[in-house]
């Protein structure tokens, strides 16, 4: 009995050792991959960008895989959709339909199955799904990979690399197989993680004013047309594509469009505009002559790049955009935009070199550059979010001003002070030719007092608190007058800087003892022209925001076209003393005449 026991036991580890020497050959049927992959360049701005194919390899061989396995490519950013009415993943590889405008891509698997070509999309027994990152490739038929080589290939495959952050360098693709029979068709990777893209950003060097142009410093009092430029230049050779480059990156859908760059002006006062004057193509030479357009690394010498403009005019601020009409992809290039800024005629509708209006202060023009176009993903294979290549200041513009000085003021002890102030910048009637830029404005006065009436070597009195005033714009041809006891300035004795943000302004003092029908002294005094010819010389040019209470009603303008109005009271005690601004807000003051 007992060695039947044994003969029994023995028998059963006889067929289970059996049955696994029959089973080890099955795991030999499965197929195992190896990943890798064919990365390119890609756009951080972008929203559609092309990945890199993708191979997975056989690395064994007489394996199959089961009909109902599947192989999944998850990237590491989301697959974008083709553009709108693109309805069905084309091709025979990438045969299931999508609804109109749903994520999806038009992939292309390719390869070499069972030692034979299948040619690009090509591959039967196979269909193609795409779910946010993920594509999978699922098996309708079984697949044989019998030879060595035997390989598929993922390529066409747009993503929103955008999405990823610009702390990201790279896009990825990650491979995972789910067999129908995993323990005799087992699908297993190695190097199952591959590159796909490496992403640059941004795309484009932006320049302002290369090539050695200086920035226009312009003035409101007569503001004469000015050239600036832009330099685009490609970080790398695909930054900037036309349709037909775009449409060989992904030729199993329709592609259409290309890349455009867009500049956006913003700073441009009312009643200036500008004008495009044409594009250099052909800025790239040597590293060293690149270096003066802010183009860097430099284009190689020769490259020349297609540009189109949307339009050639632009009223005040607002956009211009070029679209990429030619350039090669193997290489880098740059263009130089030329521009032509000024202010408008009557009509709006060209540049005139005509005065505008004071602006009160020293306000820069600046030029900001994107990549475009700028739309949804599901609008076009060519995408891009809302992006920043580069901006500057491309001009500056301030105020012609006149300086004024008053040497003495009082209304202290029964005496007054009445202040005149003219506007002469009209004077056509006066001279046939060489006139005067038209020009209104207003003035800030600042008084500097004291609190003595004299100062003598005994009594040098104690330096006062300056406060400011801030008359009604004056026009061309008027004049503002008022008395001192009708301002904050009252009860005071000083001296008055007022600085006009017009040229040709002039002033006259008149000092009396009471009113003037009484008055028994009095004493006229013209105010002195401070030259301004320098930037650099500490006058300032901006009107200063302060802080008062109240406001005093006086006779403000006489003259032609001249209506009355309030003086307005400031007190800031740090401005419109000389030399307490800096130069770098000084710019584009002009000197009185």
């Amino acid at each position: 009995m007992q060695a039947k026991k044994v003969r029994s036991l023995f028998s059963g580890f006889a067929l289970v050792v059996g049955l696994a020497i029959l089973a080890a050959p099955a795991f030999g049927q499965g197929v195992q991959f190896q990943v890798s992959s064919l990365p390119q360049q890609a756009r951080i701005e972008g929203l559609t960008e092309t990945m890199g194919a993708v191979v997975i390899q056989a690395t064994t061989t007489n394996g199959t895989v089961k009909s109902g396995s599947s192989i999944t490519v998850l990237y590491s950013g989301s697959i974008t959709s083709p553009a709108n009415g693109q309805a069905a993943v084309v091709g025979s590889a990438c045969a299931a339909a999508l609804p109109a405008g749903a994520p999806g891509t038009n992939c292309t698997v390719s390869g070499t199955v069972g030692g034979v070509n299948q040619g690009s999309g090509g591959v039967t027994g196979i269909t193609v799904s795409i779910n946010g990152n993920a594509l999978t490739i699922a098996f309708t038929a079984d697949k044989a990979f019998s030879a060595a080589g035997d390989n598929l290939v993922i390529s066409q495959v747009r993503v929103n690399v955008n999405g990823l952050g610009a702390a990201v360098g790279s896009v990825t693709a990650t491979l995972s197989g789910t067999s129908a029979l995993p323990t005799t068709n087992p699908i297993t990777f190695t190097n199952a993680t591959v590159p796909v893209a490496s992403i640059v950003n941004p795309s484009l060097n932006i320049g302002f004013n290369g090539n050695s142009l200086t920035t226009p410093a312009l003035q409101t009092c007569g503001v004469n047309t000015s050239n600036f430029n832009i330099i685009v230049a490609e970080r790398y050779p695909a930054a900037l594509t036309i349709t037909g480059q775009e449409a060989g990156f992904t030729p199993s859908y329709t592609v259409v469009n290309g890349t455009t760059v867009t500049v956006a002006l913003a700073g441009v006062p009312t009643g200036m505009g500008v004008v495009f004057s044409g594009v250099n193509a052909g800025v790239a030479g040597s590293a060293a002559a690149q270096a003066a357009y802010g183009v860097n690394p430099p284009a190689p010498a020769g490259s020349t790049i297609g540009v189109t403009a949307s339009s050639a005019f632009q009223a005040g601020n607002g956009s211009f955009t070029f679209t990429i009409t030619g350039g090669a992809t193997s290489l880098t290039e740059a263009f130089e935009l030329d521009f032509k800024i000024g202010s408008l005629n009557s009509a709006g509708t060209a540049l005139s070199g005509t005065s505008i209006a004071a602006l009160g202060t020293t306000q820069n023009i600046t030029a900001t550059v994107s990549l475009g176009p700028v739309q949804a993903a599901n609008a076009g294979p060519v995408s891009f979010a809302a992006n920043t290549q580069g901006s500057g200041t491309i001009a500056t513009i301030g105020d012609c001003v006149t300086n004024l000085l008053f040497p003495f003021v009082t209304n202290q002890v029964g005496f007054d002070t009445s202040i005149q102030i003219s506007n002469t910048s009209s004077d056509a009637l006066a001279f046939s030719s060489g006139n005067a830029n038209k020009a209104n404005g207003v003035c800030t006065l600042t008084l500097y007092p004291t609190d003595l009436t004299t100062q003598t070597a005994t009594a040098a009195g104690t330096v006062g608190t300056p406060s400011q005033i801030t008359t009604p714009n004056i026009p061309s041809g008027g004049v503002v007058s008022f008395l001192q006891s009708g301002t904050s300035f009252k009860g005071q004795s000083g001296y008055v800087l007022a600085v006009c943000r017009f040229l040709d302004a002039h002033g006259f003092g008149f000092v009396l003892n009471g009113p003037q029908a009484t008055a028994t002294i009095s004493q006229g005094l013209l105010a002195l022209v401070i030259p301004n010819n320098s930037i650099s010389n500490g006058r300032v040019n901006t009107i200063a925001a302060a802080t008062c209470v109240g406001t005093s009603t006086v006779a403000a303008c006489t003259g032609a076209g001249c209506a009355n109005g309030a003086i307005t009271q400031t007190c800031t005690p740090t401005v419109i003393q000389p030399g307490s601004v800096g130069s770098t807000n000084l710019s584009f003051e002009a000197t009185a005449h």
